[in-house]
């Protein structure tokens, strides 16, 4: 395990014991993944701590942190520990899941792959991960991120996988420098403060779940603008 792996496990871990787990239909990409979901379908999230998007019960979840997965196992969700190859077989879920996770994995190429294989043909994949290389500021060292993609590169891999994004939006993940420097080194002046990096979690998750998505279709590199892109990724059948 890559000492970037360790570091993000260690930060992680200690958050999910403490942040409640809040409901997935408080989510504003619930509507979107709610159209993908029917009778039998069989779900996986990975990376999701204890902010799961899908519905826990029944949810298959694969993830670093005991302590996140302890908490989803008590929510009737399948946890599995895993950071590398999914103990899965081909084709196995309907709808996948990395929102937030990428861009901590140094081989993203590897975690891909694996996405792009657990999922059936036909199948749904949704991620969310910062763009734009040139908004880097000290707040992306301070979260752990190992980089920030290029949109159209990002969706180019995905298509030579098989995957075809089929609509996309944004979230604000734009920092300027000197307020992304600024942001990075007070979280890392007071990560030892547990209740108050406890605090701003939840304020941070408060306003993801206010967020209004509108779904477009035209050039996945305008979502560089805002800095964060959320798309939905279809498998070829």
């Amino acid at each position: 395990m890559s000492d970037a792996i360790k570091q993000n496990e260690q930060i992680y871990d200690q958050l999910w014991a403490q942040l409640p787990v809040p409901t997935h239909t408080d989510w504003p990409i619930w509507p979107e993944l709610q159209k993908e979901i029917h009778a039998h379908t069989r779900l996986l999230e990975m990376g999701a701590g204890v902010l799961p998007r899908i519905p826990m019960e029944g949810g298959f979840f694969a993830d670093l942190s005991q302590a996140a997965l302890r908490k989803l196992d008590d929510h009737g969700g399948h946890g599995v520990r895993s950071a590398g190859p999914l103990p899965f077989c081909d084709g196995a879920f309907d709808v996948v899941c990395a929102f937030e996770v990428l861009e901590h994995i140094p081989d993203d190429e590897t975690v891909l792959h694996e996405l792009a294989r657990v999922l059936r043909p036909g199948g749904a994949l949704f991620f969310s991960v910062p763009v734009e290389p040139k908004l880097w500021t000290g707040f992306d060292d301070a979260c752990g991120h190992v980089r920030r993609y290029v949109a159209s590169e990002l969706a180019a891999r995905l298509a030579a996988l098989g995957l075809h994004v089929e609509r996309w939006t944004t979230q604000p993940n734009n920092f300027g420098k000197l307020s992304g420097d600024l942001a990075g080194a007070f979280l890392r002046a007071t990560a030892g403060w547990q209740k108050l990096t406890l605090w701003l979690k939840k304020k941070a998750v408060e306003g993801e779940q206010r967020l209004v998505l509108k779904w477009r279709t035209d050039d996945i590199d305008l979502s560089h603008t805002d800095g964060g892109l959320i798309a939905i990724a279809r498998k070829v059948a």
